[in-house]
């Protein structure tokens, strides 16, 4: 590591400040308002007051750990991409934001005490959910260095591969060389299919069995039987979409290498629809008598056809920019398409030429030489 990375003049305070108000709304602003409001709920109406200790000594966390991360997230911001110092407070801001997540459970208190006063709850198990998501916003910290490691060094933002390419002679398998790939990318689309097919639905259906059996009757357990068999398929076809989410964000617009997941993708979400809809039938025995029944596969249908849509705009995509990818130099999609010059170094500096010095220190006459003649030679001055 250099450490002189971590000089002040490689920073940017304008772009620290933007991305402190940003680390603030995150984690000091929008946690402290749930709790004030939930604080204010309490004290105005006879509801469960143990919570209102759990509420005060949230607050209290709330306000630490929102400053210390809003602090960090100056100098994250403040940095540039690339360098080591920006890495060091990125990465100390993911981790300190799971540490902040796990302290809000203040021990196991929190679960004791929504499961005497609403219902038992495994906070436990969505705090792991929550954990495997921020796990990836850590290593996404990492490929973001990666990516821009080169092009910070060299002054550029603009990654292309070192080796000049002959768009003539590329062939279309040779679309999944890695060298054309962003780490930071890849991982960002894994990351939100990660936490839209697997884990808010695995969390929702948590707290649903949570809820159902709660209730303590017999017409619930179908219901919570089927909800079972939706997990099972959450997790069988929501992983394989996380692993495919990590090449489509990983390969550029304009490559196959984009559009063979992206499609496989897409098939895959429409049976993932399919599945959590409930094939678009919801029916519920409530009494002996009395059951509801509810059919709406024409809306369901209507969906998946909307969806299927994306398969099309997949192929399009390809079509629209393949050829700026390939006349572009084959460069990474970091999605800095302009090109942006980091903070120079002293050493950055170009060599000033001893001759160029003497010439500048020399004085300029006005006289100008006449016709038929060369240059006038430089006048010397005469002190009276």
């Amino acid at each position: 590591m250099n450490a002189g990375e971590f000089d002040w003049k490689h920073a940017d305070p304008k772009k620290g400040a933007t991305s402190a108000v940003m680390h603030a709304l995150k984690y000091l602003v929008l946690p402290l308002a749930v709790v004030m409001i939930g604080l204010v709920a309490l004290s105005r109406a006879e509801g469960p007051q143990a919570f209102r200790t759990i509420l005060q000594d949230m607050q209290f966390l709330v306000i630490v750990f929102g400053i210390v991360l809003t602090v960090l997230g100056f100098f994250r911001g403040a940095y540039p991409k690339g360098s080591y110092s920006r890495l060091t407070f990125a990465m100390a801001v993911s981790v300190l934001a799971i540490v902040f997540a796990f302290s809000l459970l203040l021990g196991g208190r929190v679960q004791e005490v929504f499961s005497d006063e609403i219902f038992e709850l495994d906070l436990e198990m969505l705090f792991a959910l929550y954990f495997v998501g921020a796990t990836f916003k850590v290593f996404m910290q990492l490929g973001e260095f990666v990516d821009h490691r080169r092009a910070w060094l060299e002054g550029s933002d603009l990654t292309v591969p070192r080796v000049p390419e002959d768009p003539k002679e590329h062939r279309w398998f040779h679309d999944f060389r890695l060298r054309y790939g962003s780490l930071y990318q890849g991982l960002k689309l894994s990351r939100s299919t990660l936490i839209g097919y697997v884990i808010l639905p695995v969390a929702l259906i948590i707290i649903l069995k949570a809820g159902l059996s709660d209730l303590n009757a017999q017409e619930v357990e179908e219901m919570i039987s089927r909800l079972d068999g939706i997990f099972t398929f959450m997790l069988v076809l929501g992983l394989p979409m996380t692993i495919l989410a990590f090449f489509k964000g990983f390969y550029p617009r304009g490559s196959f290498s984009r559009l063979a997941p992206a499609l496989v993708m897409v098939l895959i979400s429409l049976y993932w629809i399919w599945i959590l809809a409930m094939e678009g039938r919801f029916a519920l025995d409530t009494i002996e008598d009395i059951s509801i029944s509810i059919d709406y596969s024409g809306i369901l249908m209507l969906i998946l056809l909307g969806s299927a849509l994306w398969l099309v705009y997949y192929v399009l995509e390809l079509v629209v920019y393949r050829r700026e990818w390939k006349e572009g130099g084959f460069r990474k999609d970091l999605h800095e398409r302009k090109k942006k010059e980091r903070p120079k170094r002293p050493e950055d500096k170009p060599a000033v030429d001893e001759g160029a010095k003497e010439l500048e220190a020399k004085p300029v006459t006005d006289e100008k030489p006449s016709a038929g003649e060369g240059p006038a030679p430089p006048q010397e001055s005469i002190s009276p």
